[in-house]
């Protein structure tokens, strides 16, 4: 599995404070099944992660992980919070990027509806497309799950993480979830782990339930096939 959706390197937002602790959420994030996981630090308001520091941290994290033999790979890209992703310079947004093309923008509970259009027009701009990262936990996408299709049909993705499908955050937006990957309406499952206390990694039991639900082929395709078509650029179409 690959996971596209991580807070994993070591004090800068909200992921762990220590090495160590970074370490330990490696270990469970590769005993659940993935080789790779791509680190998305926070980038708004309240945690200005710069990219550099974020390359910084995940060189060092990376060297860390092959001494304590942990297989596990790492790459940099960003979680874009909805303020950044509408006024942050677009040089600042691209240079946190995946491969060039996509941009992981967080989705917080108000988000309106205009707020996906936006977004999609706005970072055009730039050449680049966004991955929506669980709108599942956003009200108007509860209330009406239908809205993300016209960003969707344009190429835009969607992202839902494992903690929203195994009912971590509630049958509300456990249910929005489901109600999403069951229109087809979602191309990327990721762990959005923060680290073992809090919002560890529930990614194999997502996908495991998944597989039961929607089949293998489906869990597949979310967990492995579409986020390495993201990481090299390609659109999982």
């Amino acid at each position: 599995m690959i996971d596209t959706h991580c807070h994993l390197l070591p004090d800068l937002d909200d992921g762990p404070a220590t090495e160590a602790e970074a370490l330990e959420l490696a270990r469970t994030i590769a005993r659940d099944g993935a080789t790779f996981v791509l680190c998305t630090p926070h980038y708004s308001k309240r945690h200005p992660t710069a990219h550099d520091r974020a390359l910084a941290r995940a060189n060092a994290l990376a060297s860390s992980l092959r001494d304590s033999g942990i297989a596990l790979e790492v790459g940099v890209a960003a979680e874009v919070s909805p303020g950044h992703a509408v006024s942050a310079p677009l040089a600042e947004l691209s240079a946190r990027s995946i491969a060039g093309r996509f941009l992981l923008v967080e989705v917080q509970p108000d988000c309106p509806v205009g707020f996906f259009a936006a977004v999609e027009h706005r970072l055009a701009g730039a050449g680049l497309v966004p991955i929506f990262a669980h709108p599942e936990r956003c009200r108007a996408v509860q209330r009406h799950p239908s809205i993300l299709a016209p960003e969707r049909r344009n190429g835009s993705l969607v992202q839902v993480v494992a903690p929203s499908l195994i009912g971590g955050f509630g049958r509300v937006i456990a249910g929005a979830a489901w109600r999403l990957l069951e229109a087809g309406g979602v191309d990327l499952v990721a762990s959005d782990a923060h680290g073992l206390e809090k919002r560890r990694s529930h990614l194999r039991e997502a996908a495991d339930l998944i597989t039961r639900r929607l089949g293998e082929k489906v869990s597949r395709a979310l967990t492995d096939r579409n986020p390495a078509l993201v990481l090299e650029g390609a659109h999982p179409a």
